[in-house]
Order: structure tokens, then sequence, then C-alpha cells
């Protein structure tokens, strides 16, 4: 048996990470940082909960499902861009974020990290001409107005860490301008890779910082993997992938299978760790690396890049090719093999 340490990074796009591979996601930074600051007895476990678009109140209604259903010890939250400019009112935001603080508290857990978003480019984001964004002299700045000057105060009232990506950005391209190209895609707010891998090393270290106040409690893995191999997505897929139409059903875009694969990726991982047989082990093992193995084709099916495909496939086979003798292991293999 193993300690677990579960963490829930919970928000819109820039949450899950669009337009780069499996394993350069900022969660996929986030974990690997985790992972190699802990002792080979703990797995570390970071669930990418974001939904493109999704407002505070949107991740409101999908709390259960995306986040508490994981029983996080930490969760990230990062809400407010999305808001700026489809949210009804700042009021709405602020209501609906601070009743999202105040579910993950009363229902899983105290450890809340509340992020500001690095940036919404002036001159490559989409809603550079947004009427709110011109009367306040430009899109950050109605950005700070609508949703970063509540979230920095609310850090502040209900004492919780404050993760500001917004200020930390803006102090690195002040020294180094070049960073704005390196780090942000051409849409003005999505990171590249290695923007991720910088802002989840930031990250990694203030969860550093508080993992020794965590309480951690050994569950049940059979409840967990039981869970994990009964979502139904995982199930399609499995299913799928025996008839040959796998691509079919994860070709067209859509958050809630990605978000479903995640559960099962995520609560395969805590089966593993707490798992007091071979069996179970094997069980937990085999389903972690399926999970990974169809997420990593759902973004390439997805995506149509090749540097994206490239790269996720080497993702997925890192996890696929240390099980031996399994038929939907071995077809998932071949699929890849020929991409």
């Amino acid at each position: 048996m193993k300690n677990f340490l579960q963490v829930v990074v919970f928000g819109d796009s820039l949450t899950w990470s669009p337009g780069v591979a499996m394993g350069e996601r900022y969660a996929d930074f986030l974990e690997k940082n985790l992972q190699d600051m802990c002792t080979d007895q703990w797995y570390c476990d970071v669930a990418a909960c974001g939904d493109g678009g999704n407002t505070a109140e949107e991740g409101l209604s999908r709390i259960q499902r995306d986040c508490l259903s994981y029983n996080p010890h930490i969760v990230v939250l990062n809400f407010g861009a999305n808001d700026s400019v489809r949210a009804p009112s700042k009021q709405q935001f602020m209501e609906c974020y601070r009743k999202i603080i105040n579910t993950i508290k009363h229902s899983a857990t105290n450890h809340i990290i509340l992020e500001t978003t690095p940036t919404l480019d002036q001159q490559w984001h989409s809603q550079k001409n947004n009427p709110s964004a011109i009367f306040y002299g430009g899109l950050e700045n109605y950005l700070e107005f609508f949703s970063h000057s509540f979230i920095r105060e609310t850090a502040k009232l209900e004492d919780l860490i404050l993760y500001d990506r917004f200020s930390l950005y803006h102090q690195k391209i002040s020294e180094q301008p070049c960073l704005r190209e390196k780090w942000i895609q051409k849409d003005g707010v999505h990171l590249t890779g290695e923007g991720n891998r910088f802002f989840a090393e930031g990250l990694a270290s203030i969860i550093k910082t508080i993992i020794p106040e965590i309480h951690l409690v050994q569950t049940n893995p059979e409840t967990w993997l039981e869970d994990a191999l009964l979502n139904p997505v995982y199930i399609e897929c499995c299913e799928s992938l025996q008839t040959g139409r796998l691509k079919e059903y994860l070709s067209e875009p859509q958050g809630l299978k990605r978000l479903m694969l995640q559960k099962t990726r995520s609560f395969s991982r805590r089966a593993m760790a707490f798992a007091d047989n071979e069996e179970l082990q094997n069980k937990a093992y085999t389903a972690y690396c399926l999970a990974s193995g169809f997420m990593a084709a759902e973004r390439i099916y997805t995506s149509q890049d090749k540097e994206i495909s490239e790269k996720s496939v080497r993702w997925a086979m890192s996890y696929l090719k240390n099980i031996p003798e399994n038929n939907l292991i071995q077809k998932l293999i071949e699929i890849f093999e020929k991409l």
C-alpha cells in the first residue's frame, strides 16, 4: 500500500490545456512535479477537470461529478476568464464562485488554491474589441476589474492560497518579453507546453507546502476500482475498441467523454495505491493504463495536429507497453502504431 494524494484542478479550458499533447498539459506537468517531490511510497494524481468555455455557474452545475466525487485533498480553482465575457453580470460570477468554494469546503477539503488567468492578450485574443474591454482600456484591465480583483480579495477573506498567475506572468515578460511567444498560444489565452510547464512548477512548489497538513485516510480499493470500471464512457471505449469503432466514438469533440475518462484514470490509480493483493493491483493498473490510452486517443482524434498526435502516442505507449498479454491493450497499441 502507498500514500495517495488527489489533486483536482477544476475550471475552464486552461485547466484541461487544449492545443498541446498529452504529457504537456498543465495537469501532466503538475503531476510529474509532485511525484518527483514525493517518495516512492506515494502516488500523486492530478485530475484535469476543466471544461472549455465554462463560467463559474457552469462549473457549479457539475461540481459533484467533476470535483467532489474524487474526494480530493486539494482543489485548484480556475474560473473568471469566460465569466468576464459570458456571465450575465459580475455579481452572478461572484455569487457562483463563492458557492463553489463553500461547497468544496463543506463537502471535500479546506485546501483550496485560487488561480488568476495569466493573460487575455490584447492583440491576439478574439475578444480584443469587446465593448467592455474597450471601455476599461483593454482586455487585461477588464479581466482585472471583473474577476481578478474579486479572486484576490476572496483569497484574503477566506484565508485561501492565491496563485496569482496574472501577476507572475507579467513580471516575467517584463524581464523577458520573448516569453510571451513561448508561453501563450496565438489565441491569446491558452498556454503552450512551455507555459504549462512553468506555471505547473510554481503550483507544485505551493502544493508541497500543503502536503504535511493533509490528513490522509486509506479507503476501500474495491469501491474505487468498481467506480472506475463501471464508468459508462470507459465501458463504451472498451466495447468500441473491440468492434473497431473507437475512432468513430472519440472523434466528435465532447468534454464529457474526456472528463469521464479522467475519472476512471484517477479512481483506478487510487485503487492501485490501496490494493492489498496482486490481483486487485493488476486490475487497477490495467484500467489506469487503458484510460490513459483512451484519453490520448481522444486528444489525437479531435486535434488533427501531427505533432500533438505523435507526442500523445508516445505518452500513451509509456503506459500501455508495460502490460503484456492483454487483448484490449494490444488492440490499442496496434491503433497507435498505425498512426
